[in-house]
């Protein structure tokens, strides 16, 4: 017998899963998950039910979900479905438990590895430090106009963050064991201080996804779930600006079912995932991902065999069209040589802008380097302009428009599928707003 299956399972809202989730607590569901009986399968119980809003609840009214159309984001809870982890010993026990529990069961989806993304610059020292990024992205300017991202929130959604190098104010953990702020000096920490470039001041959520035991760095989408999942409870609870920041994705799809699988993650937009991401958009939050450090010529080799270059590395909710999927550059304009490609799966048109990498910072690594310090950099950018203008002002679409309209065009050619519409402003950008 081969490796457990494991996937995500879509099932139909019931008190005692709603009752686990409020409660982070997998027990107080038993009652009702042992109801379900399958040979060759079983539920994960370090992953709480995790509640799925919006359109991802569609298939509990056998509505057909299309594209991304979040119109039932504040649909009553009695559609509510809940997501939960599982392993099926194979395929056919997944078969068995979707025949076994047609009212129940409404889909099982692919639940895939996900992982950072640091890299070194094929071969180089870095370029810069962070202080040239801040000039290069205008900072100082916005600094004269008190400036600073204060009263905004960064979710670092990454490996964790060391509470000692950088303030953290809160965030949470599917990892029951983990406090907000302990995590070792690592990729978290790195993430957040790019993010404090341009927004010093911003208050620092510290949600540490990538801690699983089973290979260092590395989580499920399921994790991510969760996350995104207490993410949208905090701006029910605490509405106001948020920034979210992922600098992790899928590096081989060879985890992933086959496009055109109702369980496909990479290409699919009713993946649980892709829709909750558009959910917390919808709820308010800027969201901003890395492209992917599996673009040509010398892509990460973790990447998979068939998974880097043009068209063939920005997967999933890093291709998501409401997001800003961010590529990577040198503080002299070079795109970064492993930096993603696009067309998306979800959506052609990425990666959306780049920003600076490979630069003196953190003192985490030699380099801040990857797709993955690219990202932050923009989110400060973007929580550095949130403390001026509210979600009332600029909605994260707007947001959006506004940081593709006002990058700066490196390659003279448009908009491209190595570095979208250019490097990301934060003075072009204000200056563009205030002129209204």
């Amino acid at each position: 017998m081969g490796e457990p299956i494991r996937r995500i399972v879509v099932v139909k809202r019931h008190e005692l899963l709603r009752e686990a989730w409020s409660k982070r607590s997998f027990s107080l569901a038993t009652t009702k998950l042992d109801e379900y009986v399958v040979e060759g399968f079983q539920f994960d119980k370090r992953l709480n039910p995790v509640p799925l809003r919006g359109k991802a609840s569609y298939a509990v009214k056998n509505v057909k979900a299309v594209g991304f159309n979040y119109e039932t984001l504040n649909q009553p809870v009695e559609e509510q479905t809940y997501a939960l982890r599982a392993y099926f010993d194979d395929k056919n026990a997944i078969q068995q438990l979707k025949g076994r529990y047609p009212e129940e069961i409404v889909q099982v989806y692919a639940d895939p590895k996900i992982s950072i993304f640091p890299k070194p610059y094929c071969k180089g020292a870095p370029l810069g430090d962070w202080k040239k990024v801040a000039t290069k992205l205008g900072v100082g300017a916005l600094r004269k106009t008190k400036l600073s991202g204060k009263g905004v929130r960064i979710a670092v959604v990454d490996t964790g963050i060391d509470g000692s190098k950088i303030p953290v104010s809160g965030g949470w953990s599917p990892d029951p064991n983990y406090k907000p702020g302990t995590a070792e000096l690592d990729h978290g920490t790195m993430v957040a201080f790019d993010a404090r470039i341009s927004a010093p001041e911003s208050e620092i959520l510290d949600y540490a996804l990538l801690r699983s035991k089973e290979e260092t760095w590395t989580g499920f989408l399921s994790d991510a779930l969760s996350v995104y999942a207490d993410m949208l409870d905090l701006l029910q609870r605490e509405p106001g600006p948020l920034v979210v920041n992922n600098s992790w994705g899928m590096f081989d799809r060879s985890e992933d079912a086959p496009i055109g699988s109702p369980e496909n993650y990479s290409a699919n937009p009713d993946h649980p995932f892709n829709q909750i991401v558009g959910t917390l958009v919808a709820a308010g939050a800027d969201v901003l991902f890395a492209a992917g450090n599996c673009g040509q010529p010398c892509p990460d080799g973790r990447c998979g065999s068939s998974d880097t270059g043009p068209g063939a590395s920005i997967h999933g909710a890093n291709s998501h069209p409401d997001v800003i999927t961010v590529a990577a550059i040198t503080t002299d304009g070079r795109r970064l040589g492993y930096s993603s490609q696009g067309p998306g799966a979800l959506y052609k048109r990425k990666p959306d802008i780049a920003a600076y990498s490979h630069f003196s910072g953190s003192g985490v690594y030699e380099a801040d380097a990857g797709t993955s310090a690219a990202s932050p950099v923009a989110a400060g950018v973007v929580a550095l302009l949130r403390q001026k203008f509210s979600n009332a002002t600029l909605s994260p679409e707007a947001m959006k428009g506004l940081i593709q309209k006002t990058a700066v065009d490196i390659n003279k050619d448009g908009w491209d599928y190595d570095l979208g519409y250019g490097s990301i402003d934060a003075r072009r950008a204000f200056n563009a707003l205030s002129k209204k």
